[in-house]
């Protein structure tokens, strides 16, 4: 079988100029979609250590050649993880969970149903904290992961990596964390051997 001349696998054009055939449309279409935003989070869910430093990374890639805006959002449970945290989860969480196993009653709720706040937010080489994290030691480094100095109860949540760049909007330009702070437990302590599992 003779070989197809490359003019009829793309396609000619009128005046014989080189046309988008199937092929090379299929390759371009590709070519758009891998250079839309976008945003990745590694770790879906981080356990640090109460009063420790902890660092919540996000990556993102965009085929803008402008300074992109970095922000993070946080939100808090839908309702109270820290009994699950100590290994006390509440009965009537565990059967919901196990009703529907694709919805967790801590995390999918509305954002009118609990608390919802800008972290911090990073445009060029200035960072700059939402009103409720003013004074701690939160920064953006490493373009785009979040640093907590010393990490609180509070802290626990979900927290989102937010990309907005001026002249790439396709793509995916969120993604999420949750944060779960954790103390460290003696063994020796009697008083708390009797709620949580054998060390």
């Amino acid at each position: 079988m003779p070989p197809i001349p490359m003019e009829k696998m793309a396609g000619t054009g009128r005046g014989g100029r080189l046309g988008c055939g199937p092929v090379w449309t299929c390759v371009f279409c590709f070519a758009a979609v891998a250079e839309g935003l976008q945003v990745t989070v590694p770790d879906k869910r981080k356990v640090a250590m109460l009063f420790q430093p902890a660092v919540l990374r996000c990556h993102f890639s965009t085929s803008s050649h402008r300074p992109a805006v970095v922000q993070w959002k946080f939100k808090s449970y839908c309702q109270d993880r820290v009994g699950e945290s100590l290994g006390m989860s509440s009965p009537r969480a565990q059967s919901l969970s196990k009703r529907n196993l694709e919805w967790d009653p801590y995390l999918d709720c509305l954002d009118s149903r609990r608390t919802v706040r800008v972290v911090a937010s990073k445009q060029g080489s200035t960072v700059t904290l939402g009103d409720f994290y003013r004074g701690r030691e939160i920064t953006i480094v490493h373009d785009a992961d979040l640093q907590i100095g010393k990490l609180m109860w509070g802290d626990s949540g979900l927290y989102y990596c937010v990309i907005t760049t001026p002249d790439d909007l396709e793509g995916k330009n969120e993604d999420s964390v949750e944060l779960l702070p954790r103390v460290l437990l003696l063994c020796s302590d009697l008083s708390l051997r009797h709620h949580l599992p054998a060390c």
